[in-house]
Parts: structure tokens; C-alpha cells; sequence
């Protein structure tokens, strides 16, 4: 029997080793991924300017303009697991750049179509099919990269670069193209980097697809990982959607809240730099664990922020262990499965259990306390580490060893 097994399981193995070693982790494979990783979180990243121009262009109520970004949301999140039969045949660069021509034309249809409410969710509809696309083609065009790790930490860092910069052009379009003007600035920055989305990949073997598909890409690893995934993203969205809301209720000057976010975002940056530099010299263990039991302890933080100064330390230390977790939680599901399945399912449920974790914090804040919300979001972060982290170590255990037997 236990012949039988090796005779059945080497192949497979040779096969995600060749694979992996087809996409090495070269520059074309990094730009691509921080374009699509940036591109993809366009349509959550600016939401609040795209209600805004809603609003402020079709006098609707913000309950309207907010199912809106409600559906723009839903459709990413079911994309990316839906429309993966649905384009096998296509490569990864070819997926990312359907991806981008969706979110363009959906976003300039909004411009140009009518102040109709079906019109406008449909429009949302297809950009967030758009966003879903080549949220699914960037991981699974990243997770057969030799070191995923560091392909996804330099991706989330680039990915911020290119957040920023989009978010500049959003004034601009307004001043040129009236209140819509941001929805066709996104759809402009879609089309211009494009490009630069099929260096995620040409060539997708169908032997890779068969490998990755096996009875040991879903394993039980897997299945832990991503129940600690989703409880980790409710209990983050529980607490920093109300971030802003905490900062004034202690008196937080509103120019520091604003500052803050900036800040955040480029010791996220240097966050994923160092999350880079560690890849393949750390058990990646380590920086996973230490990322989502950073992230619980800055959200109970900023929930019980006293002052201006803790304040700050809540919301700075959420940025640098967000970062880091989310780059090192796509990274262990590559290595888990080469094929990009479980980095796929794992996003989707992110953003789905960030939309989740919202309403519940507001249910919290209404029926109790700000000091609630932080120990809702603690407990959701963390509660599932002990139970599941020891079993997800052991799978990745085994499946780098799997990788090394392959290779030799």
C-alpha cells in the first residue's frame, strides 16, 4: 500500500516543483503582482469617494449609495471564487487584464448612463466582478512563485504605492469631469497599468492545473487556516471601522485622525519590506503568528485608547501587523496549494468577513461600549491561534518537505 501511495504521489509533487520553478520570483512576476494587488483594492480602497460623487451627482440617499458598495463588494468577493471554472483556459496575465477592462467599463458606464438605481448596482456589479478577477489571477499567479512569502509582502507593499497614487487622482478627475470625475480616473489608472497585469503570467500548464486540483491541495490545513482567516478579518473590521468614530469620542484633533492614515500606510509599506527580507530565512510561523496576535492586540488598543498618544500607538501598530499578516496568510496558503485555491477562497472570505465584521461592531457600540468593541475584536482575531496554528504548522511542514523530496 504504502508503494502504491509514492508510486501515485511523486508525480504530483514533480509536477507543482516544475511549476513553481516556471514562475520563479524574478521582476516581471513582482511588478505584476504589486499592479494587480494595488488594482484589485481599488474599489474598497476608494469607496468612500465613490459614494461621496454618488451622492453629490444623483442626489440619492446614502442608504442607496451604500448598497452601491454593498454590491460592488459581494460581486468581488463571489468572482473571485465563481469565475475561477469559468476561465481555466485563460493565464493569469490574460485573467488580470479582463479583470481591468471590466472595472473600466463599468466605472464609465456609471459616467455616462442615468441616475437609475438597478442601472447603477449592476454597474457596480461589473467592476467588482472586475476587482475579484484579478484579485484571483494575483494569487494564484503569485502561490507557485519559489518564495510566496516574499512575492506577497513585496506585493501588499507595492500594492500600497499604487493605492496612494490612484487616490491623488481622484481630485483631479472631479475638477475635469464633475462630481463622477473619480470613477473615471479609476477607470483611466485600470487601463494605463493593464500592461503590466499579464506579467503575472502567460502560461498556465494544464499539468499544474491537474496537480494543484489533487485530493492534497484541500487538505485539512487548509480548512483551519482559513476558519482562522475569517475570524481574524471579522474581528480586524469589527474594530477599525470604527476607528475614526473612537479617535473623537476621546478628543482626537481631526487633523491627526486623517495624518494618521497616511502614516499608516507607509510603515505598512516598510512593514511588508521587512516581511520580504525575513521570506525564506524565518519560519514563516513566526511572523503569521506574530502578525494576527498584533493585529488583536492593536485593535483591543485602539479601542481603549485613553489619550491622543495611545490613540496613535493602536492605530500605527494595526497598519505594520496587518500588513505583515496579510502577506504572510496569502503566502501560507500557496504553500498549501500551488494552484492558488486556497489563497483565492482565503481573500474572498476576507472580504466577505470584513463586510460581516462591520455590522456587528456597530451592533456592539450600540448596545454597549467602545471597550467591548476592543474585546469583540481581540477575541475574534486570536481565539482560533491555539486551536488551529499547531495542525496549519505541521501542513506546511509537510508540504515544503514534499517540495524538497521533489526536488531531490
Amino acid at each position: 500500500m504504502m508503494g502504491t501511495t509514492m508510486e501515485i504521489e511523486t508525480p504530483d509533487f514533480a509536477v507543482l516543483d516544475q511549476a513553481a520553478v516556471a514562475t520563479p520570483t524574478d521582476l516581471r512576476l513582482v511588478i505584476g503582482a504589486c499592479i494587480a494587488s494595488g488594482v484589485s483594492h481599488l474599489g474598497s480602497s476608494t469607496m468612500p469617494f465613490q459614494i461621496s460623487a454618488l451622492i453629490d451627482r444623483f442626489h440619492i440617499s446614502a442608504s442607496s449609495a451604500g448598497m452601491f458598495g454593498f454590491f460592488e463588494i459581494l460581486s468581488l468577493s463571489i468572482a473571485m471564487v465563481a469565475m475561477l471554472p469559468l476561465l481555466r483556459r485563460l493565464s493569469y496575465g490574460r485573467r488580470a487584464v479582463l479583470g481591468a477592462a471590466l472595472i473600466s467599463i463599468g466605472h464609465v458606464l456609471i459616467y455616462v448612463g442615468p441616475p437609475w438605481l438597478p442601472w447603477l448596482w449592476g454597474c457596480a456589479i461589473v467592476g467588482g466582478t472586475g476587482y475579484g478577477i484579478i484579485f484571483s489571477a494575483f494569487i494564484a499567479g503569485a502561490s507557485g512563485a519559489d518564495n510566496p512569502d516574499r512575492v506577497y509582502s513585496l506585493a501588499c507593499g507595492g500594492g500600497l504605492i499604487v493605492l496612494v497614487g490612484t487616490i491623488m487622482t481622484l481630485p483631479w478627475g472631479a475638477a475635469l469631469f464633475g462630481p463622477l470625475g473619480p470613477f473615471l480616473s479609476i477607470a483611466a489608472v485600470s487601463c494605463l497599468l493593464a500592461p503590466f497585469l499579464s506579467y503575472l503570467g502567460d502560461t498556465v500548464p494544464p499539468s499544474f492545473r491537474e496537480a494543484a486540483g489533487g485530493r492534497d491541495s484541500l487538505g485539512w490545513g487548509a480548512f483551519l487556516l482559513l476558519a482562522m482567516w475569517t475570524g481574524y478579518s471579522v474581528g480586524s473590521s469589527i474594530v477599525w471601522s470604527f476607528a475614526d468614530n473612537i479617535g473623537r469620542a476621546i478628543h482626537v484633533p481631526e487633523g491627526v485622525i486623517v495624518t494618521l492614515s497616511s502614516v499608516g500606510i507607509v510603515l505598512g509599506f516598510f512593514a511588508n519590506m521587512l516581511g520580504a527580507a525575513i521570506a525564506g530565512r524565518v519560519n514563516r510561523v513566526v511572523p503569521l503568528v506574530a502578525g494576527i496576535l498584533g493585529t488583536g492586540l492593536s485593535c483591543m488598543l485602539t479601542a481603549l485608547a485613553w489619550n491622543t498618544a495611545s490613540y496613535c500607538a493602536g492605530v500605527v501598530l494595526y497598519w505594520i501587523f496587518v500588513m505583515i499578516a496579510y502577506a504572510y496568510l496569502l503566502g501560507a496558503a500557496a504553500v498549501l496549494d500551488r494552484g492558488g485555491r486556497v489563497g483565492t477562497l482565503g481573500g474572498g472570505c476576507d472580504r466577505i468577513a470584513y463586510a460581516i465584521g462591520a455590522p456587528i461592531g456597530g451592533l456592539i457600540v450600540d448596545h454597549g461600549s467602545y471597550h467591548m468593541l476592543g474585546f469583540a475584536g481581540v477575541l475574534s482575531c486570536i481565539m482560533l491561534v491555539p486551536a488551529c496554528m499547531p495542525a496549519i504548522a505541521r501542513a506546511l511542514r509537510q508540504s515544503d518537505a514534499r517540495l524538497s523530496f521533489a526536488r531531490g
